[in-house]
């Protein structure tokens, strides 16, 4: 398998896990395929697909996390700090709020994959990348009111998967998903 199917068969076993628990359902993951990257089936035959991105603070954190990027080395932010200290720099340049830059780039990644349409039976799951283990319920609403919503072709639902993969987020609430939050 290569890198892009590890990590997506990686978030799509999570995430298979933790919505069985939250639907009560008892789906398993049956193929994986390029669009959408996974079927899953549960035992009466029913399907459940998942298309797996991945969203990230800021512009090449996904790099720098899989070693493509220095940007987040300790040589750029010692580079960054001694700008700071010599006011060349602002020392709030590079910092991430859930509310601010974070939520841009979620809406961004979302707003991709809404002109595609992979079929029935399809959530989208967006796998936070973030080590902060951001609490997505504080920015759900934000979210959702940027988005609209009015074309969604993911009749499963648009969840957020956190980094720690302990908890999922639903972010719309197309069909009769539940609500977003965290796992009891």
């Amino acid at each position: 398998m290569n890198e892009k199917k590890d990590i997506e068969r990686c978030t799509a076993e999570a995430f298979v896990e933790l919505y069985n628990r939250r639907m009560g359902t008892a789906f398993w993951i049956y193929e994986h395929s390029d669009a959408p990257d996974i079927q899953c089936r549960d035992l009466a035959g029913s399907i459940l697909n998942l298309e797996i991105t991945l969203t990230e603070d800021r512009p090449k954190d996904i790099q720098a996390l899989l070693g493509r990027s220095d940007h987040k080395s300790l040589e750029v932010l010692e580079g960054h700090l001694a700008d700071v200290r010599v006011g060349k720099a602002n020392p709030l340049d590079g910092v991430s709020c859930l509310q601010g830059n974070v939520c841009k780039m979620v809406v961004e990644t979302i707003s991709s994959k809404l002109h595609m349409d992979y079929g029935p039976n399809v959530a989208l799951v967006i796998r936070d990348t973030s080590p902060l283990c951001w609490d997505w319920n504080l920015a759900l609403a934000q979210i959702k009111g940027v988005l609209g919503l009015s074309r969604n072709p993911f009749d499963k639902g648009i969840w957020i998967i956190s980094y720690d993969k302990n908890r999922i987020f639903q972010v719309d609430t197309h069909a009769a998903c539940g609500t977003s939050g965290r796992m009891k």
